[in-house]
């Protein structure tokens, strides 16, 4: 029996069982009987018939995992918390067991018990209630329940994650998103405490106070209301038609006003700007309300289909995903366009690498949890968003850091929705930054998921080596990647990591420099999906290929794989002319499925 988790879809649901099945293997050899738990998966084999129990139901041996945060919950809010947890608990399983009764028909195994949730607290809590699908709706109730009465059993002592699951059913929370989209229930948080119920009528005591002087100003502030009504009326129809602020209710995507970021960014003063890329110059602002946004002033889309921008950026607003920067909103017109992001206060993640200074410094942990973040993003925009996007130009300056050092993948749609002519040097061909372009890419604009699993090998290169720089227009220069390239097959690749990590972190940094050389191999068929990345990123036990000898290695005889990915590249021209390579004049389109 195999269960995937219901946000994972068919390439991650068949690559966790697959994992789940051979660590089985490997760590219960000669087993008869065993249940491995993935986080998402469970996978369960025996010799006997184990799913009789819909006669004789049994919840089983439960498996309780517990977390603490990065920050505590102050001790005053943990009543709160916990009333706040078990209410969203409580909800997302009866929503899990209401999913199953609407999916369902006449045949069992068509229900699907599965829901997610999350409650606005402080922090936010998000929860997952999952059952398998060959229980009845009563004991699926029970099997939740059963988890839920231990969860509560651990609130308020060990807060702020818990996982608790058998082979029947699933159910945890946490304090960070774990799940895949949006949640499907939102919570408020509960009412206040008794306590502080009184704290405040004392306070409205104090305040009823003032109610006869606030009542004797009330007549002057209506009459001051009016006239400014009257006053203003005309200019609001005047600028209607450019809907300041306008809240769309599907995207809740902000259609912002030129003057308001104007205003916020100091009219685009050069001491805002936080830098410029091929797709253009991005500002700090900060609104009236005080909060911070990154303003992208985008080049090459004025006066160009004004509407179908509108409608992609507003589907771009859709995409929510941790390792993801949000949209907030936009503003169009014929002369500009603007994308005002979430601004991220410790910039790009080229800013960490080759830096020693303190403070900049990146332990092997924060190393690997980037690693694992970006590729996670990416595995959102290519395989669980509701359009699949290509990013093309994954590189450190496109990584941001947030204040938990999490990655946020920045610049994400950008290259459809300038459309295909648009490059980082603004010419037509292939849009990238030179060095993390996959061959297939540079020469023959061939466009798959395949070209950001490259990008992301070498970004991953960089962050393991800690390399700011991954080439160089010195054709004399070695790339990083032959560097790694010839440590790799001499043995001597620990040369080029951090000294003082012990055994086991080492043993996982070796890991990831294997991932990263089958990443960035020549033949696009040679490198992995990234939902497979992630899983051998994660998976210890998951053996992994001997990777061949990389594409633009310096050095080799093999034919087409020594050159540079900017070779002979010139700033005025669309593509990369070679010499002793002749161009193919046919025009190929490779279509998949989404």
């Amino acid at each position: 029996m195999a269960l995937c988790r219901g946000d994972a879809n068919a390439s991650s649901c068949a690559a966790c069982v697959r994992v789940a099945f051979r660590a089985a293997g490997q760590s219960c050899p000669n087993a008869t009987g065993v249940t491995m738990y993935e986080d998402g998966c469970v996978l369960r084999y025996a010799n006997h018939q184990f799913l009789d129990f819909l006669s004789t139901w049994q919840v089983g041996e439960l498996s309780i995992k517990t977390g603490w945060a990065l920050r505590s919950i102050p001790a005053v809010a943990v009543a709160q918390f916990s009333a706040a947890a078990t209410a969203i608990l409580t909800a997302v399983s009866d929503r899990a067991l209401a999913a199953a009764s609407s999916s369902s028909n006449s045949t069992t195994n068509a229900r699907k018990y599965f829901a997610t949730g999350e409650v606005d607290f402080d922090p936010r809590i998000y929860v997952l209630a999952q059952c398998v699908p060959v229980l009845t709706p009563a004991q699926c109730s029970g099997c939740l329940g059963e988890l839920l009465v231990q969860i509560k059993l651990q609130l308020g002592t060990k807060p702020p994650y818990v996982t608790s699951r058998v082979e029947w059913c699933d159910l945890r929370y946490s304090v960070r998103p774990f799940y895949q989209g949006q949640a499907m229930l939102q919570l408020e948080p509960p009412s206040a405490t008794p306590e502080t119920t009184r704290a405040e009528k004392k306070k409205t005591s104090v305040a009823g106070i003032s109610v006869g002087v606030v009542c004797s100003l009330v007549v002057l502030i209506s009459a001051l209301a009016g006239f400014v009504f009257i006053r203003f009326r005309r200019r609001i129809k005047s600028t209607k038609h450019d809907n300041p602020f306008k809240k769309i209710s599907r995207t809740q995507c902000v259609i912002f006003d030129l003057t308001a970021l104007e205003e916020a960014t100091e009219n685009f003063s050069q001491r805002n700007k936080l830098g410029e890329g091929g797709f253009g110059a991005v500002y700090k602002g900060i609104l009236q309300d005080g909060q911070e946004i990154a303003v992208k002033k985008l080049v090459g889309t004025a006066g160009h289909g004004l509407h179908q921008l509108q409608n992609e950026v507003l589907l771009l607003a859709e995409l929510q995903h941790k390792n993801l920067v949000r949209l907030q909103g936009y503003y169009s017109n014929r002369d500009h366009t603007l994308l005002v992001y979430e601004f991220i206060k410790n910039g790009s993640l080229d800013n960490f690498l080759s830096d020693t200074r303190e403070g900049h410094t990146l332990v092997w942990e924060q190393q690997y949890n980037i690693i694992l973040g970006i590729a996670k993003g990416i595995l959102y925009l290519h395989e669980d968003s509701s359009m699949r996007i290509i990013h093309r130009d994954l590189k450190p300056n496109n990584i941001l850091m947030d204040e938990d050092m999490e990655p946020k993948i920045a610049d994400f749609g950008l290259a459809r929705l300038l459309g295909e002519g648009h490059t980082h040097t603004k010419t037509s061909g292939a849009a990238g930054t030179p060095g993390y372009m996959a061959p297939e890419y540079v020469y023959h604009q061939r466009v798959s998921p395949k070209i950001d699993v490259f990008s992301y090998g070498v970004l991953l290169l960089q962050i393991v080596t800690r390399r700011r720089e991954c080439w160089s227009d010195d054709s004399n220069t070695v790339n990083l990647i032959t560097e790694v390239w010839n440590h790799w097959k001499k043995g001597t690749i620990s040369h080029m990591m951090d000294q003082t990590l012990n055994e086991d972190t080492r043993d996982q940094q070796l890991r990831c420099v294997h991932v990263g050389l089958m990443c960035v191999q020549a033949d696009p068929a040679d490198r992995p999906e990234i939902s497979t990345v992630i899983f051998m990123l994660t998976r210890d036990n998951m053996e992994l290929q001997a990777p061949e000898e990389p594409a633009f290695f310096f050095g080799s005889s093999s034919y087409g794989r020594n050159l540079h990915p900017c070779s002979r590249a010139s700033a005025n021209t669309s593509f990369v002319s070679v010499e002793d390579i002749s161009v193919n004049g046919v025009t190929m389109t490779e279509p998949y499925p989404r």
